[in-house]
């Protein structure tokens, strides 16, 4: 049966969730408050730079990812990240030291010392924890792998992901998959090692992105979408007898538009604005509202070659994807990826580009610092870690306040109450990054699992 559906948001979660639904035969408005469709992804070519200031890349083997691709009409303009950056390493006792690519990997990394190789090679007769019972990703890895290996790998994964802090998060929200594999199999190391025989022949997974970057996905949506984008910033949910009215603040091409069923798929203090009215959703508001984040600065660093050099000597060994830094080893920043290492024409030719983290709920503060003091503290860390000897010829600088939610221990019950607020509100729904996933494939297969069950 067809619906009349409206989706406030134009990030991935909301413009995938229009295409599905469209393509599925409902009526569907999308209203977004930009202009430039995308949300958080913005790729920004600047002095011959291609700079992705907010997601960088998308890894593959996701089949809800794949059939958005296809169904935007970009699956023949996908690069893949290049076979050299399958290295990736952590800076962990002074030193940038490789992360191990499977499971047998881990007993011959140098991240660990003997004791803790064998402690490790224990996990697959270690207990399973209670399924009722939540814990940190911190405890969760130090239950099942050890100490040193938790700090060493575990903690350093979680930056990675959240730019937040492995102690904090919820195994069961952050990381369900580990859970999973350990409910599942009784241990992570075995239950990864079964999924790698049964995904065999589909090959390794790799990050994957488009000539002119990451919003090109977006940006065809958008385009798809057509007509039924509107360009306006929501003002008030209205409910009507059988659904609700949007209204839309003044300057979009419509003033409102009604629906049965409206999904917030808007960043969660944008959500939770527009559910606090006590006629709409207060409590599921409040919950959205106390979910805290990790702000992010990213700055890019390129470097040209000097006159009569083919390529800068950086003195950075950059036949890799990047680095992590653990927690306790002085430097601040999170990390950094080898954009021009990791693909094609990100750069100008002979040109490095780097980009680099910084922030996360290690250093919030540092959003607020200057652009000059983001870049200063990039290129001095970088120095300490990796080795870097010149300065960067081009820097730009991004912040997101807002960050990347943290799915702490409490997530589980906010989103309780979320659901619960919201059952007396049947036909609105809540979707994004506050609530279904951080990464940009999570957001395409949580707005994809939203269409199939609403069709």
């Amino acid at each position: 049966m067809s619906r009349k559906v409206t989706v406030v948001g134009g990030g991935i979660s909301g413009l995938t969730l229009a295409e599905r639904l469209g393509a599925a035969g409902h009526d569907v408005t999308l209203v977004d408050a930009d202009a430039r469709a995308g949300g958080l992804i913005r790729s920004e070519r600047k002095d011959g730079f291609l700079c992705e200031t907010g997601p960088q890349a998308i890894l593959s083997g996701r089949p809800d990812t794949r059939a958005l691709l296809a169904a935007a009409g970009v699956e023949g303009r996908v690069i893949w990240s290049h076979e050299a950056t399958r290295r990736r390493f952590v800076y962990i006792r002074g030193a940038l030291r490789p992360l191990p690519a499977n499971p047998p990997a881990l007993l011959k990394t140098d991240l660990l010392g003997a004791m803790a190789k064998l402690r490790l090679a224990r996990e697959p007769f270690v207990p399973k924890g209670d399924p009722d019972r939540d814990e940190s990703v911190l405890a969760f890895c130090e239950r099942r792998f050890g100490a040193e290996a938790a700090r060493a790998i575990g903690a350093p994964a979680v930056i990675g992901i959240y730019a937040g802090d492995a102690a904090h998060l919820s195994v069961k929200s952050a990381l369900p998959r580990l859970w999973e594999l350990e409910q599942k199999h009784g241990s992570v190391l075995r239950g990864a090692i079964a999924e790698r025989k049964a995904q065999a022949g589909e090959g390794p997974m790799r990050s994957f992105s488009f000539p002119e970057g990451l919003e090109e996905l977006p940006r065809a949506l958008a385009v798809k979408l057509g007509d039924r984008r509107v360009v306006g910033r929501v003002a008030a949910l209205e409910p009507l007898g059988t659904g609700y009215r949007v209204h839309i603040e003044p300057g979009a091409r419509v003033a409102s538009v009604d629906a049965e069923r409206v999904v917030l798929a808007t960043p969660g203090a944008v959500t939770a604005k527009l559910l606090a009215p006590i006629a709409l959703a207060p409590a599921a508001a409040s919950a959205l509202a106390s979910i805290p984040a990790a702000p992010i600065a990213v700055a890019a660093l390129g470097f040209r070659a000097p006159a009569g050099a083919s390529a800068p000597d950086l003195g950075v060994d950059l036949a890799a994807y990047g680095f992590i830094v653990a927690r306790g080893e002085g430097p601040t920043l999170l990390g950094c990826q080898y954009e021009s290492s990791i693909f094609a024409h990100r750069a100008p030719p002979g040109a490095v580009l780097l980009r680099a983290l910084l922030g996360g709920t290690f250093d919030p503060a540092i959003v607020d610092a200057t652009d000059d003091a983001i870049a200063a503290r990039a290129v001095a860390d970088l120095r300490r870690v990796a080795g870097l000897r010149v300065d960067p010829d081009f820097v730009a600088v991004w912040r997101h306040p807002a960050g990347i939610p943290q799915y702490d221990l409490e997530h589980a019950g906010r989103l309780r109450a979320i659901d619960d607020d919201l059952r007396r509100r049947p036909g609105l729904h809540v979707l994004g990054q506050s609530t279904t996933g951080v990464g940009v494939n999570d957001g395409i297969a949580a707005a994809a699992a939203f269409a199939r069950d609403l069709g």
